[in-house]
């Protein structure tokens, strides 16, 4: 919208503390109506709606509404939905004058030319409708805002009396005239007055220039505090004072009519909308109310309605208030100048605080919705009138798409990007369904809102609808010759028994696979990969994976990914067949085997990493791949091996037995104190304190978790490989007389170790992981 656009300059100059304004959302509600939210964003924040209607459109009407029945107080966009219907839709609004306790409009309403409420008219400044000023659409079908003039009548006996207004409060020595719509149907006047009670006159709606007509059917006497029964088919004459004389003389059955009328510039207004104060006049601040009173100082929420020079242009003017951090409000005197500097040559406030509300239609929605945030804790407050922006245009056909791609990426080859459509619209600005929408692409294929790249090279996604189409540009990059695709990664609910977080590797989820599980659809294999891995965690006990793939008739073909020789986690995987298109199931030949990273492989040089913190190129990889492979380390159940991690007496005797495949069962109890019987590796230490590698302390305990020493690591490797005793030494800090000084000779000699770059062996520091896996590795492969 240029005007507000244009205005943003002014309001840093106007505004210091708001200079930083920016246009955050800007979009067209129907071809007739813009929408713009500016924030503010200096010391005092605020958040400023405006919605433009353009009454030159054809289709585009501003409008006015109240509840049904006119007592009762509803929420603007509960009473926007209430009035939308097909051909007539609301696609904007805001709430509209100011309201009373009964609940009443507080003010002047008239719709098609009918009396809603007379209102009443404040008689201080220092309240904010102290004037007769309203909005309204004129005869012209143009935007009006400007002071207006009512006359009230009553005749009787050929005589003629006048009334203060209708439905509003009675004032000492005035006559006020209430017809049905007022309150619960009973005037709520006090007792100090006379009232006459007048039915039979048909529809008792007010007609500007008409006259309604009924007979004196009761009366109100002074002191009554009851108040009157409003006929549904007449109305009650209120007097109070020196009025109250012309009433009396009324009888029962006498012919009483009352009339009003209004000033020439507002017959045949599609509707009045009175309020205040006044804002803007002729493009300059014009408050018609004391800018010192403090209900205009208050910073608070505000609503206005705004004209331009011609009245051909209606402005819905919102800024939120009372929420600190996020829009702080305006006082009158702050938001009259922001509506001048946005080039509005009038303006007129309506109901703020709690009552602020703006809706608009957005692009794709097919009805209204709040766009601001009303001040009130609890929400929308209900109102009495609203203001709307109408549509009333017929459903075209699509000539607009908005769409997008769920990522801007380049794409490899078989990898997926989601196409967002976010709204389909006509030629009018209606929105249109979200269906029967084509979507395709020369570089490769769509299902449903997917495309999945086949080919490489640069093009687009076609959108389209009828003769809409929108074309978003793709990137597909060719891939290197070996690479890997997730398939699954277990984390969600998609096979036919959930997933768990006992073990698992990638994310925080794996599947166990008791017998045959399988996916709730199956599994696509796009581009034909070569192998299909996986991660398997396992206990070493023989169990055999099988997979299950469909080729493109649908033909089963089961693929074995091998039986379990390892503990913990490890990447297996099944070449594919020419034509296979699918996996269909997962089965285990024993129970309690879990599976995660599920992935499709493309080429043969393709390698997997061995545990998530043993990259392909880690300097011990090939000798933990050995161990693996021999069952003798399994990393942890997250999918790591701590190579970096020294080391325990405990980890080392694990390791030791499996490697030297010592029996478990029925072995000799060494006695150690700190090694019961139920200890979880009492087997393994049992195993390798028998077999003679390792000894405990001499204070009786095994002491597993210590740190293992380098000395201690050269000594229970050469007895576990027995290696012969070399007694040349290699290594200038390895001193004759410690208990180790040979076996460090031994496993120098032997080839299994060259130590350090310096030339030392360090044999007080504790042994890592990698290292020790790196020495057992290469000693048994020596001594095999």
């Amino acid at each position: 919208m240029k005007r507000v656009r244009l205005g943003l300059l002014a309001l840093m100059l106007l505004f210091p503390t708001w200079a930083q304004a920016a246009v955050t959302d800007e979009f067209d509600v129907s071809n007739g109506v813009t929408y713009t939210e500016i924030v503010e964003e200096g010391t005092v924040p605020q958040s400023v709606r405006v919605m433009e209607i353009d009454t030159t459109d054809p289709y585009t009407k501003v409008q006015a509404g109240v509840p049904d029945p006119l007592n009762k107080l509803v929420q603007t966009s509960k009473q926007a939905l209430a009035a939308s219907e097909e051909g007539h839709e609301v696609i904007g609004a805001i709430n509209g004058s100011f309201f009373n306790r009964e609940p009443m409009p507080l003010y002047f309403v008239a719709i098609d030319n009918y009396l809603v409420n007379g209102g009443m008219i404040e008689t201080s400044k220092d309240e904010f409708v102290s004037e007769k000023i309203a909005f309204s659409i004129n005869k012209e079908g143009k935007g009006q805002i400007d002071s207006y003039s009512t006359t009230f009548t009553y005749a009787h006996n050929g005589t003629t009396g006048t009334m203060a207004g209708h439905n509003g409060q009675r004032y000492p020595n005035t006559t006020m005239v209430y017809t049905p719509n007022f309150s619960s149907g009973v005037t709520t006047t006090n007792p100090y007055g006379y009232e006459v009670i007048v039915s039979g006159a048909g529809d008792p709606s007010l007609q500007f220039g008409g006259t309604l007509t009924g007979k004196v059917t009761g009366f109100r006497p002074y002191g009554q505090t009851a108040g009157a029964v409003i006929p549904k088919d007449g109305f009650v004459l209120s007097a109070h004072g020196t009025e109250t004389e012309a009433l009396r003389s009324m009888k029962i059955g006498d012919t009483v009519s009352v009339s009003v009328d209004v000033d020439e510039k507002w017959k045949g207004a599609d509707f009045m909308i009175g309020s205040g104060p006044l804002l803007v006049k002729d493009g300059k601040v014009a408050l018609t109310m004391n800018p010192n009173s403090p209900k205009a100082r208050e910073r608070a929420p505000r609503t206005a309605v705004a004209i331009d020079q011609t009245g051909e242009k209606v402005a819905f003017i919102t800024v939120d208030g009372r929420q600190p951090g996020y829009s702080t409000g305006m006082s009158l005197s702050e938001f009259a100048a922001y509506i001048r500097s946005l080039g509005y040559d009038r303006a007129l406030n309506m109901d703020g605080g709690g009552s602020t509300t703006m809706l608009a239609r957005e692009p794709g929605d097919f009805t209204a919705t709040i766009q601001n945030k009303p001040s009130d804790p609890w929400g929308e407050r209900p109102v009495s009138t609203f203001l709307m922006a109408i549509t009333t245009a017929p459903k075209g056909v699509p000539t607009t798409i908005n769409a997008s791609l769920s990522s801007d990426a380049p794409l490899a080859v078989g990898e997926t990007v989601g196409v967002n459509i976010h709204s389909i619209m006509d030629e009018y600005g209606n929105p249109v369904k979200v269906e029967n929408v084509t979507i395709t692409s020369d570089l490769g294929t769509v299902s449903g809102t997917t495309f999945t790249a086949a080919r490489s090279g640069s093009g687009f996604i076609s959108v389209k609808k009828g003769n809409a189409e929108v074309k978003l540009p793709i990137t597909v990059q060719a891939q290197p010759e070996s690479r890997a695709s997730v398939l699954d990664s277990f984390e969600g609910v998609s096979w036919s028994v959930p997933s768990v977080s006992t073990f698992y590797y990638d994310g925080s989820r794996s599947l166990k696979v008791d017998g045959t599980v399988r996916p709730v659809q199956p599994i696509a294999l796009s581009s034909s990969p070569s192998f299909v891995s996986l991660r398997v965690y396992g206990q070493a006990d023989g169990a055999e994976i099988i997979g299950t793939f469909l080729d493109a008739k649908g033909t089963a073909h089961q693929a074995s990914f091998g039986s379990v020789t390892w503990n913990g986690w490890k990447n297996v995987r099944v070449p594919v067949q020419a034509g296979w298109t699918k996996l269909s199931a997962l089965s285990s030949s024993k129970p309690g085997v879990y599976v995660d990273s599920l992935k499709a492989v493309y080429g043969t040089s393709y390698k997997e990493e061995l545990f998530r913190d043993v990259p392909v190129d880690f300097r011990a990889e090939r000798d933990i791949v050995s161990l693996v492979d021999r069952a003798v380390v399994s990393g942890f159940p997250n999918g790591t091996f701590g190579p970096q991690q020294t080391l325990t007496r405990v980890q080392a005797a694990i390791m030791l037995q499996r490697a030297m495949k010592l029996p478990t069962d029925g072995v000799k109890d060494p006695g150690f104190s700190d090694v019961p019987k139920t200890y979880a590796f009492y087997g393994s230490i049992a195993a390798v304190t028998q077999a003679g590698i390792m000894f405990g302390r001499t204070d009786g305990t095994f002491d597993a978790q210590a740190k293992l020493t380098r000395a201690e690591m050269a000594a229970v490797l050469a007895r576990a490989l027995k290696l012969p005793e070399a007694n040349r030494n290699y290594f200038p800090d390895n001193n004759a007389g410690t208990f180790a000084y040979s076996s460090v000779n031994a496993l120098a000699a032997s080839g299994i170790t060259q130590g350090f770059p310096d030339g030392t062996f360090r044999p007080g520091e504790p042994i890592k992981r990698a290292d020790f896996s790196i020495f057992l590795n290469r000693g048994l492969e020596k001594t095999n």
